[in-house]
């Protein structure tokens, strides 16, 4: 959570540079935002709340600058609380991503030495702290390495200091990204804002220090302050997906972009594949772990393991894993879900197994990220960047990916590759103009309730926790998944007449039950919604889908993505930027 960028070189025009570089950065927090750059007259900030609308004054020229969007975890949503954050005297500015979990206790010792605050946040105590280190005459890079030691939490700063013209950043866990290019060295939160900026990329590790300067970056380790040998790595990101094209939102974009994501994983993955096969073999349990939509991903993975190759595993949410796992886990492989990689939530979670002695793999979009990097193997979504909040082909992608490898193990991968391509020409059909606009108008009529339920069984199962999930992000509409057969145990009390129940009801083993749950919902006055590949008369409205067979969750993605998207039009809300959520959860 939080977007960061920072810029020092020869280029003159920073102030529009971060304001670019942090539109591509508000997936990550778009509360508030704001910047600094050193100029010759001193420090300019400049911040506001909401959105980056455009409507920025022109900075004067300036070389050296930082930025940041905000998501707010301590303090209200208000010009003061955004950053960057500056000492008592403006000499240095502050950007800050994470928790400070012992800052109260440094504000108050810093109130009683006479320092002054302006915000009500957790992250403006850094200004302070560098400010009494640089006043001790101490150097940049050993001022900002004895404060980040008094920080408690998984943080990332980034200090600028406008008398020697450098940055300086530290990190614990979260993310931070050191660009290399020809006009200046840049840092950010995501790989994807030094695009144009850099043509080498650093990964600063926990345990280093980054010091920038107009014409270096150099790597420290934070405890010795001497160099530290850094990874380099070529830029990846394709340019291509950071604008809309013909698009009204990225969520559209993103959703139409699914089939063609999924037929380039069945063409690019069978390495990947193969290695994660290997690894599942030799492990005595196998345990599936996400967060949210990844998540429900996971958990379809283990329906499917269980189902196409008999391999028994399970899911275990990545928030949960400290205290379900199980304390030894010698022997076992841990394969963790993940869009961004950088889910605090999960990189603990695989920490944590790897101490009890598990084996790491993962399935993730990003390369490079600290998910990727920790792990034995993986397998990589290359479904390019997902600008919107919601998981859209990122979640497609790891159902597929998970699904393949399960093909994989039984000795039919090629069956696999057609299934996954079976289900992106399904999907190419649901997103046909008739099809989407069907879909769309349900979504529409959705918007004047406040209640919904899902519910499937089996592998299906999670693809009601999915829809749910979807609706509920980007609608606000209260949405519920269920196993279908738990409806009798306590849900169905809920259920008025006109309430919606989204029912998934393919031609497989459910669907005989799906049609009976189906039909205790309508006699208690639900209003249901099928999705298959046959109608049924106990349907009150019908989606219909191709049948696909074990890859049904696949497509079952696609109407709660739509659903989720009308209702959200017809209530007026921003599908790109729903409330109160970001694309990479970095705080706990």
């Amino acid at each position: 959570m939080c977007g960061v960028f920072g810029y020092v070189g020869q280029r003159r025009d920073v102030g529009a540079a971060i304001v670019a570089a942090l539109k591509t950065l508000e997936y990550r927090g778009y509360d508030s935002w704001g910047l600094a750059v050193a100029t010759a007259d001193g420090l300019l900030v400049d911040k506001d709340v909401g959105r980056i609308n455009g409507q920025v004054r022109v900075f004067p020229e300036a070389t050296i600058g930082l930025g940041h969007t905000r998501w707010a975890t301590h303090g209200r949503v208000t010009r003061q609380n955004a950053h960057p954050h500056t000492d008592c005297h403006r000499r240095i500015a502050v950007v800050h991503n994470g928790i400070i979990e012992n800052h109260a206790v440094l504000k108050d010792q810093l109130l009683q030495r006479g320092h002054q605050f302006r915000s009500e946040t957790d992250s403006e105590v850094v200004a302070h702290l560098v400010e009494e280190q640089l006043a001790a005459h101490r150097p940049l890079a050993e001022s900002v390495a004895l404060v980040f030691r008094l920080l408690e939490g998984h943080n990332a700063i980034v200090v600028m200091d406008a008398v020697s013209g450098k940055l300086a950043a530290a990190k614990r866990t979260t993310p931070l990204i050191i660009g290399q290019g020809g006009q200046g060295s840049t840092i950010a939160s995501d790989a994807f804002a030094l695009q144009g900026h850099a043509d080498r990329l650093i990964h600063l590790e926990d345990g280093q220090l980054a010091v920038l300067a107009a014409n270096s970056a150099n790597i420290l380790d934070r405890a010795t302050l001497l160099p530290s040998q850094p990874v380099s790595v070529a830029v990846a990101v394709d340019r291509d997906d950071a604008g809309l094209g013909s698009y009204p939102d990225f969520l559209t974009k993103e959703v139409a972009e699914q089939p063609t994501v999924l037929r380039r994983l069945v063409a690019s993955s069978g390495d990947d594949v193969e290695g994660l096969s290997t690894e599942m073999r030799r492990a005595n349990r196998v345990i599936l772990t996400g967060c949210g939509s990844a998540g429900n991903a996971a958990l379809a993975g283990a329906y499917m393991l269980n189902s196409v190759c008999a391999m028994e595993s399970s899911f275990v949410p990545a928030s949960e894993f400290s205290h379900r796992a199980g304390r030894r886990l010698a022997g076992s492989l841990v394969i963790a879900l993940s869009q961004s990689g950088e889910t605090l939530d999960v990189l603990e979670a695989m920490d944590e197994a790897r101490r009890r002695g598990a084996r790491l793999a993962a399935v993730v979009n990003a390369p490079n990220s600290s998910l990727e990097r920790r792990v034995d193997a993986r397998v990589m979504l290359g479904a390019g960047v997902e600008q919107c909040v919601l998981a859209t082909k990122s979640y497609s992608a790891m159902i597929a990916a998970l699904m393949l490898t399960a093909f994989d193990l039984a000795g039919k991968f090629a069956a696999g590759a057609a299934a996954v391509c079976g289900a992106a020409q399904a999907i190419e059909a649901l997103l046909e103009p008739d099809a989407r606009g069907h879909i769309g108008e349900i979504g529409s009529r959705l918007a004047a309730r406040d209640h919904l339920f899902v519910i499937g069984r089996g592998v299906h199962y999670p693809s009601a926790l999915e829809a749910a999930l979807k609706i509920k992000e980007v609608s606000y509409i209260h949405a519920e998944g269920f196993a279908a057969g738990e409806l009798k145990h306590g849900v169905i009390a809920l259920v008025e007449p006109g309430t919606p129940c989204l029912v998934f009801a393919p031609d497989d083993e459910t669907r005989t039950d799906m049609v009976s749950s189906a039909s205790e919902l309508r006699s208690r006055g639900g209003h249901i919604i099928g999705v298959g590949s046959t109608p049924d008369p106990v349907f009150d409205e019908f989606i219909p889908t191709l049948p696909v067979g074990i890859a049904s969750p696949i497509v079952e993605a696609i109407p709660g993505q739509l659903l989720g998207y009308g209702a959200a039009l017809a209530r007026g809300h921003d599908p790109d930027r729903p409330r109160n959520l970001a694309k990479s959860v970095t705080v706990k």
